[in-house]
């Protein structure tokens, strides 16, 4: 008579613990199994039983029930990927609330591109010849160095009594082929390049061209996809 009443105790303090984990929300779920990765919000996905993760400079994919991380893209049959979609939206709400302080303001037009550049990245170039002649539009400058040099370039830009100028002598090619110049030791320089950097990072840039215009994000340069986001 012993061993049945075991069992029916056995089975009664596991079905709470099964109960608890199927009322248990994906974040608390996910903390549990992955309490050292952060994380800003899990929601779920177009596939039942997957959620996606973000962590605001990355996203994946979490199947609570299999207690699985999942890496790489939603594809729709047409080819359009769901997860960079997603992510770009997540990166538009982020750049809607960014501070502009601190940003190189060009031009006075009605239409307010922000962009973060490096002055030596070739389409970031590409795109300051396509928008230096528009007088639509307010550019609005954050740098982001992809090297050292480029790092240097930025100062000396801020260096400057004239920000602007320097800034088109620098993507014209002033400072190219290994051109000499120095840049100044100012605090207030220095505080801005870091401010850049990490208002990009919590924006989850990675590479420049990064552009923020009517209310969508845009990774990289294309002439015929600006001449579309600008017209009226």
């Amino acid at each position: 008579m012993k061993r049945p009443s075991i069992l029916v105790l056995f089975f009664f303090l596991i079905l709470p613990a099964c109960v608890a984990a199927k009322n248990s929300s994906p974040e608390e779920l996910f903390k549990k199994s992955f309490p050292d990765r952060k994380f800003e919000s899990i929601t779920p996905t177009a596939i039942k039983g997957i959620y996606e993760v973000y962590t605001g400079n990355q996203l994946y994919y979490y199947a609570p029930e299999e207690n699985f991380l999942i890496y790489g893209n939603i594809v729709t049959k047409e080819g359009i990927s769901l997860t960079r979609d997603s992510y770009m939206k997540k990166m538009s709400l982020k750049l809607a609330q960014l501070p502009l302080d601190s940003a190189l303001k060009i031009g006075d037009g009605k239409k307010v591109i922000v962009e973060f550049l490096d002055p030596d990245c070739f389409y970031c170039r590409e795109s300051y010849k396509f928008l230096s002649p528009r007088k639509d539009v307010t550019v609005y400058l954050f740098f982001y160095p992809l090297s050292p040099l480029s790092e240097r370039k930025i100062q000396y830009i801020l260096c400057s009594s004239d920000r602007i100028k320097t800034y088109e002598e620098v993507m014209k090619g002033k400072l190219d082929n290994n051109a000499q110049f120095d840049v100044c030791t100012d605090k207030k320089v220095e505080e801005i390049i870091k401010t850049h950097k990490k208002l990009a990072a919590q924006i989850g840039i990675s590479s420049t061209p990064f552009f923020y215009l009517k209310g969508q994000a845009v990774g990289g340069f294309e002439a015929p996809v600006f001449e579309k986001l600008l017209k009226d």
